[in-house]
This record gives structure tokens, sequence and C-alpha cells, in this order.
């Protein structure tokens, strides 16, 4: 897993929306989010394929922010987390509507950036 953190192009975006298959039965949620990846943190018993359909619900405090956004990812990792719960991390390989995934990751990123007040573009040089 540290050979694919090291080749990520872009740093990590904390996003947690609810993460549903394709009939709408709710699987988990997002951990983070860019505009070609994803990880989330999945039931067990959640067993996909190699490429997989997602559907990305947005809710805060009961408010719906935008659409829901479809995706197709390509799994890449899967972890153990504990006896409930595996993460998934995965390359975005298809989405519906762009436009609203590109608005809800920067929606996600302003928030993250108020929340925690740090530099979120800061990168350790040794």
């Amino acid at each position: 897993m540290v050979q694919i953190n090291d080749q990520r192009a872009f740093r990590r975006i904390l996003a947690v929306c609810r993460v549903l298959d394709c009939e709408g039965k709710f699987l988990g949620f997002t951990l983070d989010l860019t505009l070609t990846g994803i990880q989330i943190i999945i039931n067990k018993d959640f067993i996909p394929p190699s490429e997989f359909e997602l559907i990305l619900t947005q809710a805060r405090e009961d408010k719906i922010i935008g659409a829901d956004i479809r995706i197709k990812v390509q799994q890449i990792w899967r972890t153990s987390t504990n006896e409930e719960f595996d993460q998934i991390g995965g390359k975005i390989i298809a989405v519906d509507l762009p436009k609203e995934l590109e608005n809800l990751v920067n929606y996600c990123d302003k928030r993250a950036k108020e929340r925690y007040q740090f530099d979120l573009d800061w990168q350790y040089e040794p």
C-alpha cells in the first residue's frame, strides 16, 4: 500500500459521502475522493468484481447537496479494517455526472480546509 500512496498524482481529499449499490442499498462511506480515485469503507459482505459501479450520495445535516453520482470503480486494493468492515481503494474509470463530481470534490476540499485549520497543500521535504 505504501507504493500506491507514493504513486498518487493528487493529494487525498477528505470526503464523507454515503455509498450505495446500483439498486440503492447502503454499502458504506467514502473516506477520500479525487476526480480519479476513491477510498471507501464498506461492509465485508460486499465482494464486487474488479470493476464495479457505485452511487455516491451527498448529505449534510439531512440536506442533499447535489445529485447522486454514479461512478464505475476499478479496485486497486482492499484491506480489512475490523470484523465488519473493509477499506477499498480504487481508480474511478467512469462518471455519469463529471461536473457534479468536480463540484463535490471542490466542496469537500473547501470544507476540510475550513474545518481543519492547517495547510493541506504542505508537503514534507527531507
